[in-house]
């Protein structure tokens, strides 16, 4: 007597088949998606501090950072260590300081990621306009603020990558267009550095008006042949502000 076998008939193995590809599919194009909205929020970050850098210039005709009368021009509560002012503030925080009025903002350690309750984000802050630049904006209340942590006023933003930004006055990556502001969004991935070239410029990290740092060397732009696609690495990508 013959046994009878079960199993799954082509069919149903079909419809299994179909539904792991629609679940795939939808996956792919969930991080397609997530990957497509950090982008946006990157590139929207510059504009964010274009408004902000314009509104400030055209209020109290000083630059950010720069401004030579910032102390006098916001109360000891909106120059605090968060910008707000707290009562655990240290005595750099309690006043905005001055940038000395050259017009243009130095940029020493324009690359160094300041972190909340450290001496040396005081310290920092203290003698580079590139560090001021964050305070005057917080405390013209132009731009929001991240924590209430020491030395906070001059940390540089969040970027949506989880990185940090920052700004300077001199190109950091050979053959980038002369600019007044440079604006470079640091540890961002990749794939959401790729897809903000690919959508506001030409997809490449060595040309074009967004650059960025290749295996961690800034590339030529200009003098390549072949444009270098972003490879996984976060990268550091700079772009003209002004």
């Amino acid at each position: 007597m013959k046994s009878k076998q079960s199993g799954f008939t082509l069919v149903e193995i079909a419809i299994v088949l179909v539904i792991v590809g629609l679940l795939l599919g939808g996956v792919l194009k969930g991080q397609e998606l997530i990957t497509s909205g950090k982008a946006k929020a990157l590139y929207a970050d510059k504009s964010a501090i274009q408004t902000a850098y314009n509104t400030y210039n055209d209020r109290f005709r000083a630059i950010p950072g720069d401004d030579l009368t910032a102390s006098a021009r916001f109360s000891g509560q909106a120059c605090g260590v968060a910008g707000q002012g707290t009562s655990s503030a240290v005595t750099l925080g309690l006043t905005c300081l001055n940038g000395d009025g050259s017009n243009t903002l130095t940029n020493i350690g324009q690359g160094t990621k300041l972190t909340a309750a450290s001496a040396a984000a005081i310290t920092s802050g203290a003698t580079n306009e590139a560090f001021k630049f964050w305070q005057h904006l917080r405390a013209a209340q132009l731009i929001k603020t991240e924590g209430s942590g020491t030395g906070e006023a001059f940390m540089q933003p969040i970027n949506a990558g989880g990185g940090w930004t920052a700004i300077n006055s001199v190109f950091i990556y050979e053959g980038q267009a002369p600019s007044t502001l440079y604006f470079t969004q640091y540890g961002v991935p990749g794939n959401i550095a790729s897809a903000v070239d690919g959508a506001n410029d030409d997809g490449f990290s060595n040309r074009g008006g967004i650059r960025a740092i290749s295996n961690g060397t800034a590339v030529r732009p200009n003098t390549d042949t072949v444009g270098t696609p972003y490879p996984a690495a976060a990268q550091a990508v700079s772009m003209n502000l002004l």
